[in-house]
């Protein structure tokens, strides 16, 4: 069959001698194909030698055997592009299968982590809230004992004392009743100040430092202060009147025994913002007690003969701290004792507090 296609454009008869010599040979027991083959090329050599009724017939032939394989090629030819696409189709499924457990466990990886971290914040602050919630109950018991002592003793002792000696006793328990009232409201005041939002405007602090003082000292008072120039800031004027209110009644309380009782406020610029200053020349406190100092019923030994709940330096922190600032403290045993007050600045555009500090923690 080769030969006869070689053949077939220089010598047609010749073509015709191998097809004819191929179909003695297989004697009529080749395939459909190769039968189809020899009908082409025993139709092309006739229509050369110009035997055209011959080539008709056999094209006829041809095209009756050939038509059904092209048929047959042309549905295997789908077959096999079906396949493949099938096979393509199940490869993409199957990438984006994978793709979606990786961006799955990628996502629950995420989320695990941040769960983590949430379970270790919200630990964290269970923890401090049940460390503050067991001060608050010592607190209490602590500073309501004495005055509940003195009240049961003078009421039992009443009956049994002459008229002239139970005035004494009558104000002894009204003493200790007040001192109880006061208390109460005092850690009244410190349990529901973070419910109050604050309220941002700018801020005059000479103003808010000069009323703080009022407050604080009587007619009387030989403790001298010293204002120097204080800037607008960003916050809370009812807060920042506590805090500084807060800080100037320490430092009347702990220089009130001294020679010459003096407290300076000041102010300097820092990164951010401005930083006050509350200084006074009093008791002071050990410098390792510093980060101590505002936590809630913290009182420090070299003060304690001092009157006072321990709150209002938790007070000054907590209000600070959602105002965005920061607070810290340096003392030396009897030389006295400087507040820092980190505040941002006011008049300025962008001088808002963050969200996160818009109600004291």
């Amino acid at each position: 069959m080769n030969l006869a296609e070689l053949e077939l454009p220089h010598d047609p008869k010749l073509s015709l001698h191998y097809v004819q010599l191929y179909d003695q040979q297989v004697n009529g027991r080749q395939s459909e194909p190769l039968q189809a083959r020899a009908l082409r090329l025993r139709s092309q050599a006739h229509a050369a030698l110009g035997n055209y009724q011959t080539a008709y017939e056999l094209g006829e032939q041809y095209h009756a055997i050939q038509e059904p394989l092209n048929r047959r090629q042309e549905q295997q030819r789908i077959e096999v592009a079906l396949a493949e696409l099938e096979h393509e189709h199940t490869q993409a499924l199957a990438r984006i299968q994978r793709d979606a457990l990786r961006d799955a466990r990628a996502e629950v990886a995420e989320l695990h982590a941040h769960l983590e971290t949430r379970v270790a914040q919200r630990t964290h602050e269970l923890q401090t809230a049940n460390e503050e919630l067991r001060a608050f109950a010592r607190s209490v018991s602590h500073y309501l004992r004495t005055p509940m002592q003195l009240i049961l003793g003078h009421a039992t002792m009443l009956g049994l004392l002459p008229p002239e000696q139970q005035s004494r006793s009558t104000d002894v328990i009204v003493e200790s009743t007040e001192r109880m009232a006061e208390v109460l409201d005092g850690l009244l005041a410190y349990a529901t100040r973070d419910a109050v939002p604050l309220e941002v405007a700018d801020v005059n602090l000479t103003d808010t430092v000069q009323s703080a003082w009022d407050d604080q000292v009587s007619a009387g008072t030989s403790v001298s202060l010293e204002v120097g120039t204080l800037p607008t800031v960003r916050g809370d004027s009812a807060a920042l009147r506590v805090v500084f209110g807060n800080l100037l009644h320490n430092a009347v309380k702990f220089t009130g025994a001294q020679h010459c009782p003096q407290v300076q406020v000041m102010a300097r610029p820092v990164p951010g913002g401005t930083e006050i200053e509350v200084r006074d020349n009093g008791v002071g406190f050990d410098p390792r007690d510093s980060t101590r100092l505002f936590g809630a019923f913290t009182r420090l030994p070299t003060v304690t003969r001092f009157e006072g709940l321990g709150l209002g330096l938790a007070d000054v922190w907590r209000i600070v701290i959602a105002h965005g600032g920061h607070v810290r403290a340096e003392g030396r045993p009897g030389v006295g004792a400087s507040f820092f007050v980190t505040l941002p600045l006011g008049g300025e555009a962008d001088a808002s507090l963050p969200e996160s500090a818009q109600t004291p923690a």
